[in-house]
């Protein structure tokens, strides 16, 4: 991987590491899963009914789950875009975290998605520029297969509406042109964001699982922007899909013993 604006950038150390700047904190022992509630209504419902406990040290919030002996956490409150999620996928993998599951929203691009739809997401486009810091350039990247099924399996009982498929990753909402929206339509591209394929790759780098399941909180398809029909649909869809999450991980710890 050769960048073009400081070409002997790869070949050495970082300066400035995830570890090292984790190294002066008391942290607690870390979760198997952490969980990204972008929505902030998504991160309240988890702390209230899971038994959230605060993790200072981290930005934004992170709590652990009580309800689940602590071995899952949720974070939120740390804004949009790819590059604050590399950083907190630096650090949780720096604590220990072995899986990342990013619970968020994201605009439609196919006409058969409907306000609220859950996208399992299977690979995301990299138009954006953290990914490019971690991979080789590749048109893509992938989720962790074995996440992804994990997901599938404890989503779907719920009957809530979910597909798979891709998302587009890109930093410039602003600038989602009609003649990409047609692209990326066209390739079967499930939906757009703005975290999905830096959380993809900077997981791979550090050896850590990840995957994503995206609500759709508007339209996009035909190159026409919709906004939800439902605001809340998203949120309550997503809370519901946290909640099996939960319960699945929770048998799967109670099948173990």
């Amino acid at each position: 991987m050769v960048n073009i604006n400081s070409p002997t950038k790869d070949v050495s150390a970082p300066v400035l590491t995830a570890v090292s700047r984790l190294q002066h904190l008391r942290l607690p022992k870390p979760p198997t899963i952490l969980i990204f509630c972008p929505q902030a209504a998504v991160l309240h419902h988890a702390v209230k009914r899971w038994r959230g406990r605060r993790v200072p040290g981290f930005f934004g919030e992170v709590y652990l789950l009580g309800k689940t002996n602590n071995r899952v956490a949720v974070a939120g409150q740390f804004g949009v875009g790819a590059p604050v999620i590399g950083v907190l996928v630096e650090e949780f993998a720096a604590w220990g975290v072995e899986k990342l599951l990013l619970l968020g929203i994201a605009g439609g691009l196919q006409p058969s998605l409907g306000c609220g739809d859950l996208v399992l997401v299977e690979t995301a486009v990299r138009d954006e520029g953290t990914s490019h810091h971690y991979l080789p350039p590749a048109p893509t990247v992938a989720a962790s297969p074995a996440l992804v099924d994990w997901v599938e399996t404890a989503v779907h009982p719920t009957h809530l509406p979910l597909k798979k498929g891709a998302t587009w990753t890109t930093d410039a909402p602003y600038r989602e042109t009609a003649a990409a929206v047609a692209h990326y339509q066209q390739q079967g591209v499930q939906t757009v964001e703005m975290e999905t394929a830096a959380l993809f790759a900077v997981a791979q780098h550090c050896q850590v699982q990840a995957a994503a399941l995206l609500a759709v909180s508007d339209l996009l398809a035909g190159g026409v922007w919709q906004p939800a029909s439902d605001p809340k649909l998203p949120e309550r869809y997503l809370a519901q899909a946290l909640d099996a999450v939960m319960e699945k991980f929770s048998d799967d710890r109670r099948t173990e013993r």
